[in-house]
């Protein structure tokens, strides 16, 4: 835990992967002089998705963005939270699908129903760097296009969580 009361990224890997490795890179990297990077080693069962990768402060592997099972805890600037799909192939088969619903819990929000998000895949054609956006974009939407770049996200009526 840091001084915040924060999990740490080593708690979250540990929780979540069995092994309380710092990153969540692919493996390992050699950055040389002796300094090796280490990663998952494997695919997780759930996954992790970052809005710090939409600001380009980190990369998340393949292992943690394609999970097993259709489920994400977000990352978001000060808290997590969960995203998943009622749908298992969109893990299985992924290539089957151009549109989608992902479930989005957030307990900050203090959400009194669910938050059904459909992502449009092929749509979206701008900047996915928050840091080049010249509008404001849900930190949710960033997060989901670390994964799916070129989603289009209907918040399908419901206000969106800035």
């Amino acid at each position: 835990m840091t001084e915040h009361g924060y999990a740490t990224q080593e708690l979250i890997n540990l929780m979540v992967t069995g092994r309380a490795s710092s990153n969540v890179i692919d493996g390992t990297n050699d950055l040389g002089d002796g300094y090796i990077v280490k990663g998952l080693q494997e695919r997780s069962e759930i996954g992790f998705l970052t809005l710090f990768e939409a600001y380009q402060y980190m990369q998340v592997g393949s292992f943690y963005k394609q999970p097993h099972l259709p489920i994400w805890i977000i990352c978001s600037e000060s808290h997590y939270s969960i995203m998943f799909s009622p749908n298992i192939n969109l893990v299985r088969q992924p290539q089957l699908y151009n549109q989608f619903d992902l479930i989005y819990y957030d307990e900050l929000a203090r959400q009194e129903e669910d938050i059904v998000l459909t992502c449009q895949l092929g749509k979206f054609h701008g900047s996915n760097n928050l840091n080049e956006a010249s509008e404001i974009v849900p930190p949710i939407d960033a997060v989901i296009r670390t994964k799916w770049a070129t989603a289009v996200i209907s918040w399908n009526g419901r206000e969106k969580i800035l």
